[in-house]
């Protein structure tokens, strides 16, 4: 019997999952926001409760609350908020439990040593046994997970776009992928030909926006969840959002503020890691989930290539599309 394989970029705020069902691609996007203890019984019967226990702690779902676990270190890649969060998306799928096979992300760092940029075969197992762990759900089942393969973040993520962009064996494609947690980059040659250098920052990422958020929130009387304060950060320009969330509303001026001056700064230092990276690239392509905050630094930073400086379509599922349809088409 084949069993069901999901392409899954599991990032520290979110995990995108894509899967084929009769040869169409499905996609989601699963957010991260889990705080130990069990929540009690949903009144409304339409409402999911999912209460999970690993060894001997519980955690739980929980979308709002100021008191969710932080996902924004790399520890995130082998911890049980890394296997909550997976099981988490697998079942927002709608499809039943069943035994799976997953194909999951590591950044860039931490999947190629610094010094030969050969793969990290001991933090590529330790991702696979930590998602092979125990893991049950209170009153439900659970996806069982037979099978775990690991790849590296962003490049896979341009792999349509560049077989399909008639570049010549000399063309260097920049790749920068912004996450929650890590910036990665690698400069690719012709139609990926080859990966001719990586370069990835642990210390970079969108958290550096939703942190700021989450304090200013507080400070208006409105301690909120990384989830809430990473959607105040997308949806910053919906006043009614913002109403809803921020109970001082003297201070959303202030907040409003303070995200922009995050923004500007995380892309002024995307921008500069880039340029010392890869000074003269002939295209550049922005994927992951913060890439919509750095495309104009980025632009600015390589004036000269003007639209070829693309955010990828799709940019936050890109990388988890492109791996379903790389091990779709058999690949090894």
């Amino acid at each position: 019997m084949n069993v069901l394989k999901f392409a899954i970029d599991d990032g520290s705020t979110n995990v995108k999952v894509c899967w084929l069902d009769n040869g169409q691609i499905k996609r989601l996007t699963s957010p991260n926001s889990f705080r130990k203890d069990w929540k009690s019984a949903a009144l409304r019967q339409t409402n999911s409760v999912y209460n999970y226990l690993i060894g001997n702690t519980k955690y739980t779902y929980d979308a709002t609350s100021d008191k969710a676990l932080s996902t924004t270190h790399i520890a995130y890649q082998y911890d049980d908020q890394n296997l909550l969060a997976v099981h988490h998306a697998l079942l927002q799928t709608g499809i039943a439990p069943q035994p799976v096979e997953i194909v999951v992300t590591l950044p860039i760092t931490e999947y190629y040593n610094p010094d030969d940029c050969q793969k990290n075969e001991a933090n590529i197992q330790r991702k696979k046994d930590n998602l092979m762990r125990a893991i049950t759900l209170n009153k439900s089942e659970l996806f069982q997970i037979v099978d775990v393969s690991v790849m590296p973040e962003s490049l896979p993520a341009v792999l349509s776009t560049l077989v399909n962009s008639n570049v010549n064996p000399l063309t260097k494609s920049l790749v920068i992928d912004l996450g929650g947690t890590t910036l990665d980059m690698g400069v690719i040659a012709g139609e990926f030909d080859e990966v001719s250098d990586i370069y990835g920052n642990k210390e970079i990422g969108v958290s550096m926006v939703t942190d700021a958020a989450k304090k200013v929130l507080a400070a208006a009387d409105s301690d909120a969840s990384f989830l809430v304060a990473n959607e105040l950060v997308r949806r910053r320009t919906d006043t009614d959002f913002i109403e809803q969330v921020v109970n001082d509303e003297t201070q959303i001026p202030r907040i409003l503020q303070k995200l922009e001056e995050k923004i500007d700064e995380l892309g002024t230092q995307v921008a500069y890691e880039a340029k010392k990276f890869c000074k003269n690239p002939h295209r550049v392509y922005l994927v992951g989930g913060g890439s919509s905050l750095i495309v104009d630094a980025i632009s600015n930073a390589y004036p000269s290539l003007g639209d070829k400086v693309v955010q990828v379509d799709n940019a936050q599922t890109a990388l988890a599309q492109e791996i379903c349809i790389y091990h779709a088409a058999g690949a090894e």
